[in-house]
C-alpha cells in the first residue's frame, strides 16, 4: 500500500483554480513579457526537476516564445530553457510588475 504523501502536490496552489488571483498557465501567457512563477501544479518529481532548472515559486522569467502544443522558450537566471507543452501547462504565473 502506498502512503498518501506520494501523491500530494508540492505547491501551495494545489487544488485551486488557475484563474484565482490572476494566475494563468505559462503556455497561455503573452510572449515577450516577464512573469513571476506563482506555483507549479505537479508532484514532487516535477517540482524537483523544475527547481534544478531554477524554476520555482517567486522566481521571475521572461517568456520568449510559446505556441499551441509547442515547447515554450523561457529565459530564467540568464539561461534559455525549452519547456514542453505538458510542463508549461503546470507552471502557473502572474504578472511580474
Amino acid at each position: 500500500m502506498l502512503n498518501g504523501w506520494m501523491w500530494k502536490k508540492c505547491c501551495p496552489c494545489s487544488g485551486k483554480k488557475g484563474a484565482e488571483e490572476g494566475r494563468l498557465p505559462l503556455c497561455k501567457a503573452v510572449t515577450g513579457k516577464r512573469f513571476k512563477v506563482a506555483c507549479i501544479q505537479g508532484g514532487r518529481h516535477l517540482c524537483a526537476r523544475m527547481a534544478a532548472l531554477g524554476i520555482y515559486p517567486g522566481v521571475e522569467m521572461e517568456l520568449l516564445c510559446s505556441g499551441c502544443g509547442c515547447p515554450c522558450l523561457v529565459r530564467v537566471h540568464g539561461s534559455t530553457l525549452s519547456l514542453g507543452a505538458g510542463v508549461s501547462e503546470k507552471i502557473m504565473v502572474t504578472s511580474a510588475i
